[in-house]
């Protein structure tokens, strides 16, 4: 039974985990073009995807419960968890709401939208997106690599 939960969870994680990873930097694309409609639409990608990796954390959790060789008093699967609880966090409800308020206002203003201003919504969404991408690649590195185990 735990072979088959660490193979869902491993399944379930590189399904979910890596459009989660990029959708924030689709939606970027889509506001350099400035189409507002795209950003949208990447901000609920962007939300469904994040919210679907939870999913592998709880096959994820599964695996942890079943196992003889790990535990939740180990420090990478304590570490592994609090950065993916940060990133899913970010995922699901800071870069969505980033591109919703973006992408709301390229529609409203027909995508004509100020350069200083259209940089700084940049700006904010390169730097959340490098964020969830450095908390999801410790993430998996950790989970890789189970250091101690």
């Amino acid at each position: 039974m735990h072979t088959l939960l660490s193979v869902l969870h491993v399944l379930l994680a590189v399904i979910t985990v890596g459009p989660a990873m990029l959708m924030p930097w689709l939606g970027e694309r889509a506001l350099r073009e400035r189409d507002g409609d795209r950003v949208h639409q990447a901000g609920r990608r962007c939300m469904a995807f994040n919210a679907l990796t939870l999913v592998a954390a709880l096959f994820g959790v599964l695996t942890t419960v079943t196992s003889e060789r790990y535990s939740f008093a180990d420090a990478w699967v304590v570490i592994a968890t609090t950065l993916y609880v940060v990133a899913v966090v970010n995922g699901t409800a800071v870069i969505p709401g980033v591109l919703a308020r973006t992408g709301k206002e390229l529609q409203d203003a027909h995508g004509v939208m100020d350069g200083e201003m259209l940089e700084q919504h940049r700006g904010r969404l390169l730097a959340l997106s490098g964020l969830n991408l450095v908390f999801y690649t410790a993430v998996i590195i950790l989970m890789a690599w189970r250091p101690g185990a």
